[in-house]
């Protein structure tokens, strides 16, 4: 097995099931992937893979793949696109979920979804008042509440999604998802029929645009070995801007007119980048009854987004944000040394990759399939000139 192969293995194991993701802001919520036991305080259980009992905050549970944890109760904050967004929010509690599976969180975690930023300290603060030892934010729009009740809650250890550290007790994630995206952009460029690749993004804030870069830079790439003129609309690389429908929200009519635009300049690949945002321009590739194709991000679209896209979606840009969430809790129960400095995904640890093609799976040449492999071999082992695509880390 190629080495691209086991990580989009091992990714596509760890996809959304975004079913079992649902939770009301104040309720306590867990998941399918929880156990249905729950063992007495102080007991010890002990699995050959992940736990099969969810226990009580203090417990200590060992399991022979991850090793002992002592189960920390655990609280996740979503931002205003609630849990069930297709996208990092619902990754995130997944992420959750996962960690309880293997013994680091205690039963019954609980998740708090947010509707506006309003939400966000009143949320936190219900954390806190129900003894919550570790407390996931989601997203950079927590950042201030986050920094501001880390720092009065010394003994309460954080981690927040999409950001840096914070503090002593704050782990930030961050994704260098342009790594995915320059394979991505590669990928595209070899596929199109009309050699017009679009992208656009919900707003222009780095962890939106740096997946346009990447993609941008990867068709660069494409052009430069093949001698080939492949062009990209919507990401303008020296400007560091490009289409933007300015909402998360797929219901604004803004969304659809900014892929209708890209799809009347003759682009027939596209990557949307921010939650659902995607669908609208799926569905406007249907009613054209064009040969297009759709680049998802995050959790792959064909387990995350509705079924009636499922033969639209080309690839996902895999964002392992359930694996680094779970691995920092993990770290916490574990007793290992946590908080102050920001956790990066990429390439090399496993939290960024692509998804299978899927449908596409027969219309992808295979010397295509095998030069993108190779590139994303070359960047998780550093070979490849950053200098020509990398951006920072988002």
């Amino acid at each position: 097995m190629t080495r691209f192969t086991r990580v989009v293995a091992l990714l596509a194991v760890l996809a959304l099931v975004l079913a079992a993701c649902g939770g009301d802001s104040d309720d306590t919520t867990t998941t399918e992937a929880a156990s249905e036991t729950t063992e007495a305080p102080d007991e010890t259980t002990t699995t050959e893979a992940a736990s099969e009992t969810t226990e009580a905050p203090g417990e200590t549970t060992t399991t022979e793949a991850m090793g002992e944890f002592t189960a920390v109760a655990t609280c996740f904050v979503t931002d205003d696109a609630g849990v069930d967004d297709r996208s990092f929010n619902a990754s995130g509690w997944k992420g959750v979920n996962d960690a309880l599976a293997t013994g680091a969180v205690a039963a019954d975690p609980i998740v708090l979804e947010s509707t506006s930023a309003a939400d966000y300290q009143p949320h936190v603060e219900t954390c806190l008042a129900q003894g919550a030892e570790h407390i996931v934010t989601s997203g950079f729009k927590l950042a201030d509440t986050t920094a501001q009740f880390a720092a009065d809650n010394p003994d309460v250890q954080w981690t927040i999604i999409d950001f840096g550290s914070l503090g002593d007790n704050v782990t930030g994630l961050e994704y260098q998802t342009d790594e995915g995206a320059f394979a991505a952009g590669y990928l595209a460029a070899g596929m199109t029929q009309t050699g017009i690749v679009g992208t656009y993004g919900g707003v222009n804030i780095p962890t939106v645009s740096i997946f346009l870069d990447g993609y941008a830079r990867g068709v660069a790439h494409y052009n430069e070995v093949k001698g080939a003129d492949v062009r990209v609309i919507g990401w303008d690389v020296e400007a560091q801007d490009g289409a933007f429908t300015g909402t998360f929200d797929p219901a604004d009519p803004q969304v659809r007119a900014t892929c209708e635009s890209q799809l009347d300049e003759g682009a027939d690949i596209i990557l949307p980048v921010g939650g659902a945002i995607n669908l609208p321009c799926g569905t406007a590739i249907q009613d054209r009854g064009i040969e297009g194709a759709l680049i998802g991000v995050d959790a792959d679209a064909v387990e995350a987004m509705p079924g009636e896209y499922m033969d639209l979606w080309l690839t996902t840009i895999l964002k392992g944000i359930d694996i680094q969430v779970q691995r920092s809790i993990e770290a916490h129960a574990s007793g290992a040394p946590t908080g102050g400095s920001s956790s990066v995904g990429n390439l090399e640890n496993g939290a960024i990759g692509l998804a299978p093609y899927h449908a596409w799976e027969d219309r992808v040449p295979a010397e295509l399939a095998a030069e993108v492999e190779q590139i994303l071999v070359d960047i998780a082992e550093g070979t490849i000139d950053w200098e020509k695509f990398v951006v920072g880390a988002g």
